[in-house]
């Protein structure tokens, strides 16, 4: 009998119950992506890991790390390959261009459109794409095409009507032109988007001369590489114990800033509530970036809360405001004697003017309680189309964003 987590049944067990577990979490819902996750041997795209570990990871395994240690490939999480191909649509007979190789989801994609030669995956890093190259052909899936290339630059011999999908499963800071350029008129753009100091996946379509969002998905990836790579500002507010990450160039004043969070805090509290799970902060978050300015992320150590440093902050960071001498955060505290568990949004302020600053912040707060019932709603715009609506636009390279 072969070893559990190695042998051909085995794989075909861990397989099954992977899928009945993202079918129970919502991340699969159509038995096209279902019969795909059946079929592809996910275990064969990471071999130095078990299989159990492959088909249950929670999160991404990293399959390669630059010369200073970080992580720079990675094979995703199931249920994270899972809503994004749902969010990308793809049907027979479609040609799809993946930005960042590594194979399994090429394989995914190639059993989707029925056709592997329609799948175009590519990376700038050659040992990337050779490993991405080799393991798609042991798993079946050589007519896959793999393509070392800068994913922000044009592909030569793309499509003339474009790519019907395109999906990036790298962290990018850009929407490049190329994306635009390359995609049908129909076609849709999944991408996991860092903007205003958080990550999204998006899933955009067209509308008009401009991509419209319909899916937005809490995700990281590992950052692009190449022409479009752009690395967020990092302003140090007490060491590497709390720090605001700065994206879009936003004016930032670092001693300015550093100087108020030494100083006397302030707190209002919003009398707006979340749930045990918080589902509404991620869409808060988002809604935020299109209603305040500037606006960022400030993130915490667990030391620097124990230190009372900062408030209830979470690991993955907190909104944030700041004018030129005042800072203030979006925190959290639980409702005392409710069950179930619920937590009240408040915010934390520092410098001069921190009392206004944790009063603009709440009131946009309530404001989003109040009307914002729908996600939110991203639009990407090219950088020289003035016909942008009114609001805050978050301004990078090839794009401005709006969000509503």
């Amino acid at each position: 009998m072969p070893k559990t987590g190695v042998g051909v049944l085995a794989h075909a067990d861990l397989r099954e119950r992977m899928v009945t577990d993202l079918r129970a979490r919502g991340a699969i819902c159509s038995p096209e992506v279902e019969a795909a996750f059946r079929v592809v041997p996910r275990h064969a795209f990471a071999p130095e890991v078990s299989a159990g570990e492959v088909y249950g990871a929670p999160e991404a395994i990293f399959t390669k790390h630059n010369a200073a240690g970080r992580p720079v490939s990675s094979l995703s999480a199931p249920w994270l390959h899972a809503r994004m191909l749902e969010a990308a649509q793809v049907a027979p007979g479609m040609t799809v261009l993946e930005i960042g190789s590594g194979g399994c989801n090429a394989a995914l994609l190639a059993e989707l459109t029925q056709d592997q030669s329609l799948v175009t995956s590519t990376d700038i890093d050659p040992d990337i794409t050779e490993r991405a190259r080799t393991l798609l052909d042991q798993a079946g899936y050589g007519r896959v095409r793999v393509r070392q290339a800068d994913g922000a630059q044009p592909l030569p011999g793309a499509p003339t009507r474009g790519f019907d999908r395109i999906l990036v499963t790298v962290g990018a800071a850009d929407v490049p032109v190329a994306w635009c350029d390359q995609l049908a008129a129909d076609g849709r753009l999944v991408v996991p988007l860092r903007f205003r100091g958080m990550s999204r996946t998006i899933a955009f379509g067209r509308e008009e001369a401009h991509l419209r969002s319909d899916a937005l998905i809490v995700s990281g990836f590992v950052a692009m590489q190449g022409s479009s790579a752009h690395a967020p500002r990092v302003v140090q507010l007490a060491g590497r114990e709390v720090r605001l990450t700065v994206d879009e160039d936003q004016v930032a004043d670092e001693k300015s800033l550093v100087t108020a969070f030494t100083g006397p805090k302030h707190e209002q509290w919003t009398g707006v509530e979340l749930g045990a799970a918080g589902g509404v902060l991620p869409r808060l978050e988002v809604w935020l970036a299109g209603a305040v300015a500037p606006y960022g992320r400030l993130r915490a150590t667990q030391e620097a809360a124990e230190q009372g440093l900062v408030g209830w902050v979470l690991g993955t960071g907190m909104p944030a405001v700041w004018n030129e001498d005042s800072l203030a955060y979006l925190t959290l505290r639980q409702v005392p004697q409710v069950r179930p568990e619920r937590y009240e949004l408040g915010v934390i302020a520092h410098g001069p003017g921190r009392e206004q600053l944790a009063t603009y912040l709440c009131e946009a707060v309530r404001c989003f309680d109040r009307h914002a019932t729908k996600e939110p709603v991203v639009r990407a715009y090219r950088s020289g189309d003035r016909r942008t609506p009114g609001g805050v636009m978050v301004d990078k390279p090839s794009v401005r964003l709006s969000i509503t």
